[in-house]
Parts: C-alpha cells; sequence; structure tokens
C-alpha cells in the first residue's frame, strides 16, 4: 500500500472544505448533511463538526460495490428526516462513476428539497461532472482506495485515518 493522504493533509482539505461550504450556505433555508454509509462516515463526522450553521444529520446507505466491482446500487437504509424545502447536502467518500450519486440525488429529488449539494473527500480527475453544485477534498485517478471510512478488498482498513492506495 502508498500513502496518499495523510490525516493532516485529510484534515486540512476538510477545513477548506467547510471553509468553502458555509461561504456558499444560504442561511435562511434548513439544512440537512446526508451521510452515504458505510464509506463516508468517518469524512461525515469531520466535516460536519467544521459547520458552523445549524443543520440536520441523517444516513442513508446506498450500496455499490462487492469487492472491486461495481453492481446494482441499492438504497437499503433511507431517511428518517423529512427533506421538503431543505438545502441538502450528501456526504459520500467518492465520487467515481457518478453512478451511485445518479441514483441517490434522482431518489431525493422526489422529496422535494429546496436544493441538492455534493460533497466527497476524493473525486476521480475522469469522473463525469456531477448535475448538482459539489465540493471535494481531493483529485484522484484510477486507483482503488482504502482507509478513512473506505475499505479494502477485504473489508478492513474503514478504522485507518488516512488515504491509502492499494
Amino acid at each position: 500500500m502508498k500513502l496518499l493522504y495523510s490525516e493532516k493533509q485529510i484534515q486540512n482539505a476538510i477545513k477548506s472544505l467547510a471553509k468553502q461550504i458555509r461561504q456558499d450556505m444560504d442561511p435562511t433555508t434548513p439544512k440537512i448533511f446526508v451521510g452515504l454509509l458505510n464509506g463516508a462516515f468517518m469524512f461525515y463526522k469531520d466535516i460536519v463538526k467544521e459547520i458552523n450553521h445549524p443543520v440536520e444529520c441523517d444516513f442513508m446507505r446506498v450500496k455499490s460495490y462487492s469487492g472491486k466491482k461495481q453492481g446494482d446500487i441499492q438504497i437499503t437504509k433511507d431517511l428518517e428526516t423529512p427533506v421538503k424545502g431543505k438545502d441538502i447536502y450528501i456526504v459520500d467518500d467518492i465520487f467515481d462513476s457518478g453512478n451511485t450519486m445518479n441514483v441517490v440525488t434522482s431518489y431525493l429529488e422526489l422529496k422535494q428539497p429546496n436544493s441538492i449539494n455534493i460533497v466527497t473527500l476524493l473525486t476521480r480527475d475522469f469522473s463525469p461532472i456531477p448535475k448538482y453544485p459539489s465540493y471535494h477534498g481531493f483529485v484522484i485517478e484510477d486507483e482503488w482506495v482504502c482507509g478513512y471510512g473506505m475499505d479494502d478488498s477485504k473489508g478492513y482498513m474503514r478504522n485507518n485515518p488516512n488515504v491509502y492506495e492499494i
């Protein structure tokens, strides 16, 4: 494994992302941060702590990978908080092919939010341009990554504070 981003680099990127998000927020509209489990749990915790506006927190579980292979995308845990009229910030570990985010945003659009925003720690340099405003910490190439919430092909490494290339 090769270290891509240290815990310190990640935390610095999060502070920068949070500052940008706070500057762009409309203070008059209720906000909800939606973490996509399981991969985003560490990033979600850290980014939400840096947002100094009142926000609601909720989670969805979206399954899209089996090992290193992307399969059918399934929502296995839905939101418990109503989102109608609110600004949604979808927090995920990585924006890759855009397939997962397209399924999630299409689903959330049906719930009539005021807006949808995408916040990811990583995005691939070849990823499609998201159809919603987006915030990304780092741009990576085609590496398979693990750590900081993301697992390796055996389901380990989520608890590591760094991001590695496998």
